[in-house]
């Protein structure tokens, strides 16, 4: 049942607050983080050459742009807090939604939390001297953005809009730097082709898994689709100029990546922003790098914890999550999802191996939103009478190549990490079978 305004604690709705402006801080915010600071040195290492690493950089912004396209239609139409749980269970009734939603909250969006909420802990160490035990700092953050999340959506946006120029800011400057005073190393060196296991398609299939992850969020802004003014209008706007937006920014940070280091010296490290600014302006300048990623670091995991509470409340409304999960508070804070979200993430990040919890969390969400994207025909053909204020451009043929895309991508991973996507195929069927008795459940009250 969903929740309606009460002057009781806990019983009041989410309200509809957030602008177009609002919408496109939380894409850029949550995108741009841990991925582009910490992938760029393991996707040199796997590729070798320039003119391949930004090809692979295009190539997964166009997945992106296309993507959003596709899940755009879906969230105009279906303007409702949860994001790709909403269009699933729409499309392919509870069970599918079940697996949307919790694979979000326990693998995607809580492993990245986690994974940011830990970089920005190790950042932390940087410029402390290395000194503060991580798990200790990790925990902090955590705590950190929790507090700052029970003070309500506006506050929590207003610290969004300012991080997010913030970061833009910070990641303009460093573009322009590493182009400017870079002498182009990276383009003038000759190209290694990667050899050994790393070759040919596994090589492409683990810079993809990177890349992907960098991406990955470039849809966070329709889990708030119930507090967007205006979602029929607002909700294209924000996830497509989202997307093109962050596809510029990054392209840019690699040109300036690859004119200040070779493919060789990017290779292995856990932060080329600061080794490519070092490289050309000292070491003193590096740690300013350092301070700068950092900032863009808090921007980014703010959003996690301003989008998975929202899943979670939407999961709670129908019963395929605990009931207390859609109270919201007088500050239209889902506080109990809010709770749960911090625990998991705080949980996690008392974890580590950043490379491989990535590689799992992607083979994942490719899977699962290739079902989320696929519920784009289901509806269009189950539910041609629905209102549909923003249509897919090219249909049918450019969503169908989106997805023929996203099955070519799942074929790879599968032939060059089994093992890898067995133990993600398992995890996926144990949900599914989780959602299957949940909904049977739910038929049977």
């Amino acid at each position: 049942m969903t929740a309606t305004p009460s002057a009781e604690a806990g019983t009041h709705a989410l309200q509809r607050v957030l602008r177009i402006r609002d919408g496109m801080a939380v894409t850029v915010g949550i995108v741009i983080g841990a991925g582009i600071l910490r992938t760029p040195g393991l996707i040199a290492g796997y590729l070798g050459d320039a003119r391949l690493i930004l090809l692979a950089w295009i190539f997964g912004g166009v997945v992106v742009a296309l993507s959003t396209l596709v899940l755009a239609e879906m969230a105009a139409a279906l303007p409702e807090a949860g994001g790709k749980y909403v269009y699933a269970r729409h499309a392919w009734g509870p069970t599918m939604g079940f697996l949307a939603g919790w694979s979000e909250l326990l693998i995607t969006r809580g492993f990245s939390g986690a994974s940011k909420a830990v970089v920005i802990a190790e950042y932390v160490r940087i410029l402390a001297g290395g000194r503060g035990s991580l798990p200790i700092l990790s925990a902090s953050v955590v705590l950190g953005f929790f507090v700052l999340h029970t003070r309500g959506l506006k506050a929590s946006t207003a610290f969004q809009n300012v991080t997010t120029a913030i970061k833009v800011l910070v990641i303009l400057m460093i573009a322009a730097a590493g182009i400017w005073a870079g002498d182009l190393a990276g383009f003038e060196v000759a190209a290694r082709p990667p050899s050994g296991p790393s070759a040919g398609l596994l090589a492409f299939a683990l810079a993809y898994q990177s890349i992907s992850f960098a991406y990955y969020g470039w849809e966070d802004a329709a889990k708030m689709a119930a507090e967007v003014r205006d979602p029929g209008r607002a909700l294209p706007r924000i996830l497509v100029g989202g997307s093109i937006a962050v596809m510029i920014l990054y392209l840019l940070l690699n040109v300036a990546f690859l004119a200040a280091l070779t493919p060789e010296e990017m290779a292995g490290s856990e932060l080329v922003a600061q080794d490519a600014i070092a490289a050309v302006f000292g070491e003193a300048a590096g740690t300013v790098v350092v301070l700068a990623s950092l900032l863009i670091l808090v921007s980014s995991a703010n959003v996690n914890f301003l989008g998975l509470p929202r899943v979670a409340y939407g999961l709670g409304q129908h019963g395929l999550a605990p009931r207390a999960w859609t109270l919201v508070d007088e500050r239209g804070t889902p506080r109990n999802a809010l709770y749960f979200i911090a625990l998991w993430i705080g949980a996690l990040a008392l974890t580590g191996a950043f490379e491989l919890l990535i590689r799992f969390m992607m083979t994942v969400a490719i899977s699962v939103d290739t079902m989320v994207l696929l519920g784009y025909f289901k509806l269009r053909a189950a539910r041609p009478d629905l209102e549909r204020p923003f249509r897919m451009p090219g249909h049918p043929w450019l969503p169908a190549l989106t997805i023929a895309l996203y099955i070519a991508i799942l074929a790879i991973l599968v032939g060059t990490q089994p093992a890898l996507t067995l133990g993600a195929g398992g995890m996926i069927t144990a949900m599914l079978l989780a959602g299957w008795w949940t909904a049977r459940r739910l038929e049977k009250a």
